[in-house]
């Protein structure tokens, strides 16, 4: 891996994300951020991905990879939108999805791994930014070669689908969200909720706010233009429990509401202007996100604690004993930001199988991994102009439909520097290096293990052309590159 910087010039280009806008940026009469570092790859310099850093990492870190979408606030002309990344321990790429600033204004989010079909899929959203903090596109499903198997979008009218949140159901239905515009004395911007059949695109059910809650719950400030639609209701996530009921949050509230997937009523109110809830000590949370049912009944929350990076406590990952006959809700467990910060857009909480649990701080370029007592055991931050509106961690395989690839150097004609590497392969423990004077005449003249993203092995002697094949910890060859011409190096 080589690695090289970007001078980030103080043109502010306004990017609109999950959660709500991104944080201000460097003000034109300001001195220009200081460079980012990002990987390069000799054979792959096409991605460019941010460098993660990793302040903390232990032995008790999930072992699953990391996953994230991250985006550049700051951009110059010629730079991505970002990069959909997923990363080992060490933080090393393991797979990178460049996505290109095309002028159309396209970017993705929310990257995940999920199951359709008993199949494990990749997925994230695709779309725009048409007003702050809201989006309309679609959420892709890539197998686990990287190709795209279905793309679901909302239906009957409803605004695209929003980039805030997307869970598939054991039923091959995926539950959206979206910020249609309603009209009235002044236009308003409600939420909702479709679940959508993702092989048939059939809507199966509707749910909007402006049906059932009303503009008082609302702590965001109507806008002093009456022109601009009123976002009172903000709606970042939307989860099911056993019953199909669903549990949706709304930042602009500060409240999770249930709701009854047979009639559309509000069951309750966990939060906000209007708790059904008696709040034991430390559970009052504010502007979150990312509300989950956990398999024992209890709620996972991020509680941002702001909607202001730079004011606040520092925001923290809840878990929560919520007991719905008595209308109680008191603390389990909190994990608040080790650097102390508030993420005032953004940001998830995930409880993890093993009882771990994953923090990605949204606006704030950093995640972190907590044990089941709250000991950080992994912690990684990046350049301050990267932000990825969530962070998950999660077991993947990964069997790239393209080849590895390759490039071969020589600078002195008795050397020559084989560079490889396979975007997304997960089951790669090494590499077995054939030479030869001809593409149809090669033979093996080395093997190394694999060492990052890009593993470079050096050759003495002279060939003409290079070929490599992947091998997985049982040594079998699981793909082959093409054969290569040897080029000079520089």
């Amino acid at each position: 891996m080589r690695t090289m910087s970007r001078l980030v010039l103080s043109v502010v280009l306004f990017l609109l994300v999950g959660g709500c806008a991104a944080p201000p940026a460097v003000d034109e009469d300001e001195t220009p951020k200081r460079p980012s570092p990002t990987m390069e790859f000799v054979s792959r310099p096409d991605l460019t991905p941010p460098v993660i850093n990793v302040v903390t990492e232990t032995a008790g870190a999930d072992p699953g990879y990391v996953l994230l979408a991250t985006r550049i606030r700051n951009r110059v002309e010629g730079e991505p939108q970002g990069h959909a990344l997923i990363l080992g321990e060490d933080a090393e790429p393991v797979w990178v999805m460049r996505v290109e600033d095309n002028g159309d204004g396209v970017f993705v989010n929310d990257l995940a791994v999920q199951s359709y079909l008993g199949q494990p899929v990749l997925t994230y959203w695709r779309g725009k930014s048409p007003e702050r903090g809201w989006g309309v596109g679609e959420y892709v499903l890539l197998d686990q070669s990287y190709q795209e198997v279905a793309t679901v979008r909302t239906g009957d009218g409803l605004s695209e689908a929003d980039f805030h949140d997307m869970r598939i159901t054991p039923r091959g239905t995926a539950l959206l969200v979206s910020y249609p515009e309603r009209a009235g004395d002044r236009s308003v911007r409600d939420g909702a909720v479709q679940e959508v059949d993702i092989a048939s695109g059939e809507v199966l059910f509707e749910w909007r706010s402006g049906d059932h809650v009303g503009l008082d719950e609302s702590y965001e400030p109507a806008p002093e233009d009456r022109d601009a639609a009123y976002d009172y209701f903000h709606i970042n996530s939307v989860d099911e429990d056993a019953d199909g009921n669903l549990l949706v949050s709304a930042r602009h509230t500060n409240a999770l509401y249930k709701i009854d997937r047979a009639t559309s009523e509000v069951l309750w109110r966990l939060g906000g202007k209007r708790s059904d809830f008696t709040l034991g000590e430390d559970v009052a949370f504010s502007w979150q996100h990312d509300a989950r049912w956990l398999p024992d009944g209890r709620v996972s929350l991020l509680d941002n604690a702001s909607d202001d990076d730079r004011e606040g406590p520092p925001s923290r990952g809840l878990v929560l004993d919520v007991d719905q006959q008595a209308r109680t809700a008191e603390l389990v467990s909190a994990f608040a930001n080790p650097d102390g910060h508030t993420s005032g857009s953004q940001a998830n909480f995930q409880v993890l199988p093993d009882g771990n649990s994953v923090a990605g701080w949204g606006s704030r370029p950093s995640l972190t991994e907590f044990d089941a007592d709250g000991a950080v055991v992994r912690h990684w931050t990046y350049a301050e102009d990267i932000f990825s509106y969530r962070a998950h961690v999660a077991e993947w395989t990964g069997v790239p439909a393209e080849p590895p690839s390759v490039v071969a150097e020589t600078g002195d004609g008795d050397t020559i520097t084989v560079h490889v590497s396979w975007n997304g392969a997960t089951e790669v423990t090494g590499w077995r290096v054939l030479a030869g004077p001809s593409p149809t005449d090669l033979s093996p003249v080395a093997e190394a293990g694999k060492t990052g993203f890009e593993t470079a092995v050096e050759l003495t002697g002279d060939a003409a052309f290079v070929r490599v094949e992947a091998l997985d910890a049982q040594g079998t060859t699981t793909g082959t590159s093409d054969a290569v011409p040897v080029r000079t190096a520089g």
